[in-house]
């Protein structure tokens, strides 16, 4: 395999293991909103990670030349090159969605107990991000970046 291809699955599962900790470590004993905002950071490197690990794919398989440089030209790409993997070209809208999140003022409330929630506005509609849509997400980005392993190791799908 190729050695940028490597280096990204790599990245992907880097960044997927410090959500993670984000998630069941720090938010546990922080519970700020600062926390939240830094946790959909890390979502949104990971979604852009696997997007680059899907490229490297594409280009080590001699299908592409080269990657975009804008994330919405490499959004646009992905998309482009693999529409049979409609839980791969779903999290695309939702990496968008996030980077929404992430530059629309946010409030703040419950700061400091279980139900700390970050209340954003976007495009005329508010989104209350608690721990556990957190999770929900969390868990979605994990399937998701799963899948994209699966096929850029080019291995059976998973039936279970």
């Amino acid at each position: 395999m190729d050695e940028l291809l490597e280096e990204a699955i790599e990245d992907m599962k880097g960044s997927l293991r410090r959500a993670d900790h984000s998630y069941y470590v720090s938010l546990k004993y922080s519970r700020t909103v600062d926390v939240i905002r830094n946790l959909l950071e890390r979502y949104v490197t990971t979604l852009c990670y696997m997007m680059n690990a899907l490229l490297e794919y594409k280009i080590f398989k001699g299908e592409i030349e080269s990657v975009s440089t804008t994330l919405i030209e490499r959004v646009g790409q992905v998309r482009e090159l693999f529409p049979e993997e409609e839980d791969i070209v779903e999290s695309l809208d939702f990496l968008l969605f996030l980077r929404k999140v992430l530059r629309a003022e946010h409030g703040k409330c419950e700061e400091f107990r279980r139900h700390v929630t970050m209340i954003v506005k976007v495009e005329g509609e508010e989104y209350h991000i608690d721990i556990d849509l957190l999770g929900e997400y969390y868990e979605s980005i994990k399937s998701i970046i799963n899948r994209a392993i699966r096929v850029v190791e080019e291995l059976p799908d998973d039936d279970n």
